[in-house]
C-alpha cells in the first residue's frame, strides 16, 4: 500500500510537471513577429496519455473524486459551459477536443484534492516547486539556447518553459508555495534554497507582470491581517487606510505613462491596450455566449482579423488578459459563472484565515489573490495546459469539503454537549490533516 501510494505520488508530481508546460512548442516572445508557438507531435501524444494515465486512477478513487464534483458546483458549470459552447464554436472538432481536455485536467485536479490531505498537497507542490527552479536554472546555464529568450526580450531567462512570463509566474507560485504553504516534507535548507533560486529567476526574467502580481500580495499581507480583527477594532485603522489607497490608485492612473517608462514599458504595456480596445469590439459581437471554447485564437475570422490589424503582424496565443478570453471563450455568461466560483473561494479562504492563522489559510486566500492580479496581464483561467487552473480547483474542492467537515464536526459537538454550543466553524482548522 505505501508502494502504490507513493507511486501515486510520484505520478501527480511528474503530470504537473507536463502541466505546467515544461518543454511546450517553440520560443513565443511577447511582442515578437512569430507571436505563437507552433505545435509539436509530442504535445498531442502526451495529452492523450495524461488521459489514459488518469483513468485508473480515477476508477480506484471514484467514490472521493465523486465525492468532489458534487461539491465543486461552480466549477463543474463552467466545465459544463466550455463543452456545450461546441454547439456554437466556429470549429466544433477543436472546441470538443479542448473542452475534454479541461474536463481530464479539472478531474485529475479534484483527484488531488480529495485523495490527499492539506499537507500532501503542499508536499505535491514543493517537490513540483523544486523541479521547477532547478530545471529552469539548469535550462539557462547549460542550454542557454533553449533556457534564455531569444525574441525582443534577448537574455531574459524563461527557464523551462517556452515564454519568459510562464516561468515568472510559476517561480512566483514557487515563492508562494514555501513561504505561506510549508511543504513539512522538505528539508528547511532546500526549502531556502529552492525560494533563493525562484527569487534570482523572478528578477532574471525581466517580466513585469508576475512581479507586480507579487508586490500585490505583499501590499496586501497587513491589510488581510486586518481580517482577525473584531470590526469594532479595524474601523479605526480602515478610516485612514481607505483614502491612502484610493490616493495611490489615483496617482499610479494619473502618472501612469511615467510608471510605465520608469518599470521598462511602453505606455501600451506592450501593445496590449490596442489589441484589448480591438478584442471588447470583438467581444461585442458575441457578448453573452462567446465565440466557443478557446477557438477565437486559433480560427481565423474577420474578427480576429481586426484584432491582428492593430498588432502589426504579432499574432498573440491569448489576449493577455484571463477575463477577456473567457469572454471570448464562454461569454458573459461563462465569466458570471467564474466569478460566483472564485468569489465563493475567497469568501471561505477568509472565512478560514479569519478563524485560524495557519498557513493552508494563508496559501489558499494569498494564491487566489496572485491568480486574480496575474490574470489582468495574462492568461492563466480556463485555457489548454495552463498549470494555474489546478490550484485554483485544488483549493475550490478542499475549502468546500473542509466546510463541509466543519460542519459534521459543529454538529457532532453540539450533540455531544447536549445541546451546548458547539461553536466550531465550518473552515476552522479543517484543511490541515482533513482526509475524505
Amino acid at each position: 500500500m505505501k508502494i502504490l501510494q507513493n507511486l501515486e505520488k510520484a505520478y501527480v508530481v511528474a503530470t504537473l510537471l507536463f502541466l505546467t508546460g515544461v518543454g511546450v512548442a517553440g520560443n513565443i516572445g511577447a511582442g515578437g513577429l512569430t507571436g505563437r508557438a507552433q505545435p509539436q507531435p509530442w504535445e498531442s501524444v502526451a495529452r492523450l496519455l495524461f488521459c489514459a494515465t488518469l483513468v485508473p486512477f480515477l476508477v480506484i478513487h471514484w467514490r472521493k473524486v465523486l465525492d468532489g464534483l458534487r461539491h465543486a458546483g461552480w466549477i463543474v458549470a463552467l466545465c459544463g459551459l466550455a463543452l456545450a459552447s461546441t454547439a456554437w464554436s466556429y470549429d466544433p472538432r477543436f472546441t470538443l477536443r479542448h473542452a475534454i481536455f479541461l474536463w481530464a485536467v479539472t478531474l485529475f485536479a479534484i483527484f488531488i484534492a480529495t485523495c490527499f490531505d492539506w499537507d500532501e498537497q503542499m508536499n505535491l507542490f514543493g517537490w513540483l516547486s523544486i523541479l521547477i527552479v532547478f530545471g529552469s536554472a539548469c535550462a539557462a546555464i547549460f542550454i542557454p539556447s533553449y533556457g534564455l529568450s531569444t525574441d525582443l526580450h534577448m537574455g531574459s531567462v524563461k527557464g523551462l518553459y517556452p515564454q519568459k512570463n510562464t516561468m515568472s509566474a510559476m517561480v512566483v507560485f514557487v515563492m508562494l508555495v514555501f513561504v505561506f504553504g510549508k511543504p513539512k516534507a522538505i528539508p528547511a535548507w532546500l526549502r531556502i534554497t529552492t525560494l533563493s533560486g525562484a527569487c534570482i529567476l523572478l528578477i532574471l526574467s525581466n517580466s513585469a507582470t508576475a512581479l507586480v502580481a507579487l508586490l500585490f500580495c505583499i501590499a496586501m499581507y497587513p491589510v488581510v491581517h486586518l481580517m482577525r480583527i473584531s470590526s469594532r477594532k479595524t474601523l479605526p485603522l480602515w478610516v485612514p487606510l481607505v483614502p491612502i489607497l484610493a490616493m495611490g490608485a489615483l496617482l499610479a492612473i494619473r502618472n501612469f505613462d511615467i510608471i510605465a517608462e520608469a518599470a521598462g514599458r511602453s505606455s501600451t504595456l506592450t501593445s496590449r491596450i490596442p489589441m484589448w480596445k480591438e478584442v471588447l469590439n470583438a467581444i461585442g459581437r458575441h457578448p453573452w455566449w462567446g465565440y466557443g471554447y478557446d477557438v477565437f485564437w486559433v480560427e481565423w475570422s474577420r474578427d480576429l482579423q481586426k484584432v491582428l490589424y492593430v498588432l502589426s503582424g504579432w499574432r498573440p496565443p491569448h489576449a493577455h488578459n484571463g477575463y477577456l478570453d473567457i469572454l471570448l471563450s464562454v461569454g458573459i455568461v461563462g465569466l458570471l459563472i467564474f466569478f460566483g466560483g472564485f468569489i465563493t473561494s475567497l469568501w471561505r479562504a477568509g472565512s478560514l484565515f479569519r478563524a485560524n492563522e495557519s498557513s493552508s489559510a494563508k496559501f489558499a486566500l494569498f494564491v487566489l489573490l496572485f491568480l486574480a492580479v496575474l490574470n489582468l496581464g495574462e492568461s492563466y483561467i480556463l485555457r489548454l495546459m495552463s498549470f494555474f487552473w489546478i490550484p485554483y480547483v485544488t483549493i475550490y474542492v478542499s475549502l468546500a469539503l473542509a466546510q463541509v467537515e466543519g460542519r459534521q464536526l459543529a454538529t457532532e459537538t453540539a450533540a455531544s454537549d447536549d445541546g451546548g454550543d458547539g461553536e466550531v466553524s465550518g473552515v476552522n482548522g479543517i484543511l490541515p490533516g482533513y482526509q475524505t
